[in-house]
């Protein structure tokens, strides 16, 4: 038992459970957005899979089934307005609420800074930032009537440093970790916590048509103190945490999930 001021918070076994809540992942039907929703529903969440690619959603609900939660899947693209608005609407219809929000969902074009069309431009922002914030704000108006909520963004640690052909992708993950402190801030007071996680190197996903020639995926590992890249399971124990109550009074942090490779070059 810990004792703060005139609070105390006895520390539970139940304290990462999550049963009872809902939870909306973008971009689940992606490898991250999958791993993201089963660690979910095995916290006890029943889970709204939310993408692009309706057969991948369905194999995302059919890995959340298997843990004995219920789920929904809605097809859409984030980086349309008209879709974020139906995507909200639809996931307060499926469970008549939403308590957690994961913005996973995510896009990059691999070109070189110069190259970029304003249609790249305009569909990595739209994609990245434009369509999680304004999700975000519309799945918030349901947390503040329950006074309660908790939002979590996927940025990057392509949002911190530099590399090649992530010009873009880097600067919308910056400016996600800036919304994220800025909406913490803001609705602290309606009980809506917000944070981010930031994922290093990982071995699927994005990076994987950097990885055709093998150099660049052997170069990231010996940059890596753990010497491999983040690979399935490691992200969903980090969103686990930032959702449930063992995080109840952390908000407006970006926690690192990298092996490292944050810290220092491994020589």
């Amino acid at each position: 038992m810990i004792r703060w001021a005139t609070r105390i918070y006895v520390m539970s076994e139940d304290m990462f459970s999550l049963k009872g809540k809902v939870a909306l992942v973008t971009g689940a039907s992606g490898a991250i957005g999958q791993e993201i929703s089963v660690s979910l529903a095995r916290a006890g969440a029943d889970i709204i899979a939310m993408g692009r690619n309706m057969d991948r959603l369905r194999k995302t609900a059919e890995m959340v089934k298997k843990h004995k939660r219920d789920s929904a899947i809605i097809s859409g693209d984030i980086s349309k307005m008209e879709d974020v608005e139906r995507i909200s609407r639809e996931s307060f219809t499926h469970f008549g609420r939403v308590d957690i929000l994961v913005n996973n969902a995510g896009t990059n074009v691999f070109k070189k800074a110069e190259d970029f069309t304003e249609g790249d431009f305009n569909l990595i922002v739209n994609t990245n930032l434009k369509g999680s914030f304004f999700l975000s704000r519309l799945i918030a108006v349901g947390m503040r009537k329950n006074n309660a909520g908790n939002i979590i963004f996927i940025t990057s640690q392509l949002g911190k440093t530099a590399m090649n052909f992530a010009c873009l992708y880097g600067a919308t993950k910056a400016a996600l970790m800036q919304i994220t402190r800025s909406l913490a801030f803001e609705w602290a007071k309606y009980n809506i916590r917000v944070n981010s996680v930031s994922p290093g190197p990982w071995s699927t996903g994005m990076l994987e048509p950097a990885f055709k020639n093998g150099k660049t995926k052997e170069a990231l590992i010996r940059m890596t103190p753990t010497r491999r890249l983040g690979e399935e399971g490691d992200i969903g124990g980090a969103i686990v945490f930032l959702a449930s109550d063992a995080s109840r009074h952390i908000t407006g942090q970006d926690l690192i999930v990298d092996g490292g490779f944050s810290i220092g070059r491994v020589i």
